[in-house]
């Protein structure tokens, strides 16, 4: 048996010819090998460091009066993940969404949560865990009494740029919907009528 490898676009393709004595015909397989993390994200090639953010640390940005920190960019995790805390009061959620690029993970720290997703409605409370793959349409609401806090990791990480640059306009400016709508699509955030999750 002969084998043949090649380099093709960063992967390595190796190929297994044999001769077939019953039919003498060639019989081919072949195996594609791509280097660790980078077929599935071309970011992950980069150098990563450890990183510590205190329990003090991150970006404080306010997201149409929810307190929000960013504690972890993907400028930090070479675009791997993005880590995101909000310190939400009662009654408080984002409306209805579908995230496009990225799935969220949430950990619940503080208080008692309601929560929508892909139509199934429950509670999470303090220590439980929450996926929201993306494409599927998903919120939660604030329904304990203060403080509720909760962590969201992204994946990959970008979406905390929208946070940003929400972040960044003054409070009347983030009362203007349509402004809002837009630079949620710049993100692949799709904000859907209020019973749509």
């Amino acid at each position: 048996m002969a084998v043949r490898e090649t380099m093709v676009s960063g992967a390595r393709l190796s190929l297994a010819v044999a001769p077939d004595c019953a039919s003498r015909r060639v019989v081919h397989s072949f195996s594609i090998a791509f280097p660790r993390a980078s077929f599935l994200n071309p970011a992950a090639q980069l150098t990563m460091n450890p990183t510590l953010i205190p329990n003090d640390g991150g970006k404080k940005v306010n997201i149409l009066g929810i307190p929000m920190v960013i504690r972890l960019r993907g400028s930090e995790t070479a675009g791997t993940v993005s880590v995101v805390e909000s310190h939400d009061v009662p009654g408080g959620g984002p409306p209805p969404h579908i995230h496009h690029r990225e799935d969220e993970t949430f950990q619940i720290l503080e208080g008692e949560y309601e929560w929508t997703v892909g139509g199934k409605t429950f509670v999470a409370r303090k220590g439980a865990t929450v996926f929201a793959p993306r494409g599927v349409p998903h919120t939660y609401r604030y329904i304990g009494t203060p403080p509720g806090r909760l962590m969201c990791v992204i994946n990959p990480a970008g979406f905390e740029g929208f946070f940003e640059e929400i972040g960044a306009l003054t409070p009347q400016q983030q009362q203007d919907i349509p402004r809002v709508i837009e630079i949620a699509k710049k993100y692949g955030l799709e904000i859907l009528p209020p019973s749509a999750a």
